[in-house]
């Protein structure tokens, strides 16, 4: 019996293979942990990429002096495509309007879209519930201003949902809305006959 019980603290005490079963056990973390800081960099990412092609889209737009051809709008949906690689799906929407102060709402000038089933375009009533909404800067009698809205799709490379106890992402479409005053008067299409 002796020699069990020292058989046994002999068995206790013993350290060899403990840092290899505390490596077997922490690597399945260690590895969940990198994927899932790739996929959330990668999220981030994204948003930052359409973020700054909507901006770029709004800058050009707001550089043109005279009016505008409807191929050059549907041309910016080339620009967002360049601008923002490897995303599955992208949509833009591009409307004018400008504030009549006689009738206190917004004039349409132009809405566009380059994915009608995605964002449809807008309407002279659906312009005014961005001003309730408070989506708009107040603007004064005859200002102008453009509003251009993308959306760009995310797809994760890979699932980081772990036995769907840990936090893990899906497919979403991050979007921006971006008001833009011109540089000139108005930013309006060849042929359009709307506020004037």
């Amino acid at each position: 019996m002796q020699r069990f019980k020292n058989s046994f603290r002999s068995f206790l005490r013993d350290e060899d293979g403990v840092v290899l079963a505390e490596t077997l056990l922490i690597i399945p973390f260690l590895i969940w942990t990198m994927v899932a800081l790739f996929v959330y960099w990668d999220v981030w990412r994204t948003i930052n990429i359409g973020q700054k092609a909507a901006y770029s889209v709004a800058d050009l737009l707001s550089r043109q002096e005279d009016p505008i051809e409807p191929a050059y709008l549907a041309n910016m949906q080339n620009i967002l495509n360049f601008l923002t690689p490897g995303a599955p799906q992208r949509a833009m929407r591009i409307t004018s309007f400008e504030y009549d102060a006689g009738d206190d709402e917004y004039c349409l000038l132009f809405s566009t879209s380059t994915n009608e089933a995605a964002a449809p375009k807008k309407t002279q009533t659906q312009i005014q519930e961005w001003r309730t909404a408070g989506r708009i800067p107040t603007l004064v009698d005859r200002e102008s201003v453009f509003v251009v809205e993308t959306w760009v799709d995310f797809t994760p490379a890979f699932d980081t949902g772990v036995l769907n106890i840990g936090p893990t992402l899906n497919a979403a479409t991050y979007g921006e809305f971006i008001v833009t005053s011109p540089r000139h008067r108005r930013l309006v299409l060849v042929g359009n006959t709307n506020c004037l």
